[in-house]
């Protein structure tokens, strides 16, 4: 059963998974070495060469004392706007003279099983639900990143950090949904879904950040993600209560926990929301399956 509602999530909310392919990439640890070879080469160095950052902005960044500071890129050599961004940024700390052995490179997998996960890890605890992500630390302890794309631009962007002033990075709502799985707020059966999404109303772009956040989570795996998984499309149907997509991936997450009798609820909402979509053959079929496993 659980293979068939990782189809339907699949199905229904395909620009949350890159599409698997045979396309070698890389997974974890990895450096500049790596990226200058094939097949990686073919965006990393025109990306590389083409990026003027700004010189005025270079000027000031060289002028930021480094020491102690070190960052942390989480990528994916499958994601565009990795393509796009990683090889501007190295091009930045370059000019910047930012020291490169200061500099750690993750690649992450985009397989439906390790989904925005590394071999060894090194993502865990990271709160790393897009890509790429630019984790900037000092003493060992982050004091801010960049997530996807800059807010301004990278030259603005890593200025206010290494300046320590008031930065938010995109995905606003991010910072609250994992200070509350940190804190266990999102594993916490008591605490009112409902209460939770007030608080961030307003701050996601769209659905599609929230359920980003809670499929991260639900491919992990553990009881305490998959219980937070439950709670973030929670919140995703109580500030988008017509999306579909939300009321078919909380079904999904329910039924890892095994509460089929409400999963099952939840497809029978998303196919009221969606009985003309092209994907209705997967939700009858799951309704089907999940009201035969409770009845």
């Amino acid at each position: 059963m659980k293979k068939l509602l990782y189809a339907l999530f699949i199905c229904l909310y395909p620009a949350m998974l890159t599409a698997q392919t045979e396309e070698k990439h890389l997974l974890g640890i990895c450096t500049r070495a790596d990226l200058n070879k094939e097949p990686y080469s073919e965006w990393f160095v025109k990306n590389y060469d083409d990026y003027k950052p700004n010189p005025e902005l270079v000027k000031k960044l060289k002028n930021c004392d480094f020491k102690n500071y070190t960052i942390t890129l989480f990528l994916g050599t499958w994601c565009g706007d990795s393509h796009r961004e990683v090889p501007r940024f190295l091009k930045l700390l370059d000019e910047a003279g930012f020291p490169q052995q200061a500099v750690t490179m993750v690649a992450l997998s985009d397989k439906e099983a390790e989904y925005k996960q590394s071999p060894t890890h090194e993502e865990q605890g990271k709160h790393i639900y897009r890509v790429p992500t630019f984790i900037v630390s000092k003493n060992g302890n982050e004091i801010n990143r960049i997530i996807e794309f800059p807010v301004k631009s990278l030259e603005y962007d890593l200025l206010a950090i290494l300046k320590n002033e008031a930065y938010t990075p995109n995905y606003r709502s991010y910072a609250y949904l994992s200070e509350w799985f940190d804190e266990g707020s999102l594993s916490d059966d008591n605490i009112s879904y409902a209460g939770l999404a007030n608080q961030i109303r307003g701050l996601p772009r769209s659905v599609g950040e929230l359920d980003n956040f809670g499929y991260v989570l639900l491919k992990q795996g553990n009881e305490k993600n998959l219980k937070a998984a439950v709670k973030v499309f929670q919140i995703s149907t109580y500030l988008y209560p017509d999306s579909y997509w939300s009321y078919s991936n909380l079904a999904t997450a329910l039924s890892e926990i095994g509460k089929n009798d409400e999963a099952g609820k939840m497809i029978q909402r998303a196919l009221e929301l969606n009985s003309n979509s092209q994907n209705i053959k997967y939700l009858l079929e799951q309704y089907d399956i999940v009201r035969g496993k409770v009845e």
